[in-house]
């Protein structure tokens, strides 16, 4: 759960300052959420009251990876970890759940997933991060095509293609007009 989220709990601590980075949330037995948080050597905490309580690894591991792989399937169905490698340009292999429950993911990629996850979309969000990623490696991670390429498909989509692509910009296409209502 990404701390944007409506849900996620309140807490006064000063993630920065505590060297964490927030990617979730967590509790024991059925006691109080609490925010989870992992340092750069990717080790995860508790931040209880303002203060961050280390989680035992062989305990923290496997129940990140629970919840990753939960939040992945989701987002990007059972070849998840094939996704996530392709976006984040990771190795498949670091997605695996001995790797993930070893190692963690790092921050920056918990905290994507989990923002993507928490999205009043999130689905098409993570569809969109993979086309993205996808063009971006057909392009050779040239961001400015890359983001023209993104133009290009909304161009499209939305019926403002140039007369290069083909098409006319004053006219809709028909999957962009309006439907007529039901009684007409």
């Amino acid at each position: 759960m990404h701390p944007d989220y409506v849900a996620f709990p309140e807490t006064a601590a000063d993630f920065g300052a505590l060297g964490l980075s927030p990617v979730g949330v967590v509790r024991e037995d059925d006691g109080p959420w609490h925010p989870l948080a992992i340092d750069g050597q990717r080790n995860a905490f508790a931040v209880i009251a303002g203060q961050a309580v280390p989680l035992a690894p062989e305990q923290a591991g496997p129940a990140i990876y629970a919840a990753l792989n939960e939040t992945c399937e989701r987002l990007w169905g059972n070849s998840w970890n094939s996704a996530v490698g392709e976006i984040f340009r990771m190795n498949r292999r670091t997605t695996q759940r001995d790797r993930v429950s070893r190692n963690l993911l790092p921050p920056s990629v918990l905290q994507a997933i989990s923002y993507v996850a928490c999205a009043d979309e999130a689905p098409e969000f993570a569809e969109a991060l993979l086309a993205m990623a996808r063009l971006s490696a057909k392009f050779g991670n040239e961001e400015g095509l890359v983001r023209r390429q993104w133009q290009a498909v909304a161009d499209v989509y939305f019926g403002d293609a140039s007369p290069e692509l083909g098409a006319v910009a004053d006219e809709r296409p028909t999957w962009r007009r309006p439907r007529k209502p039901a009684s007409e």
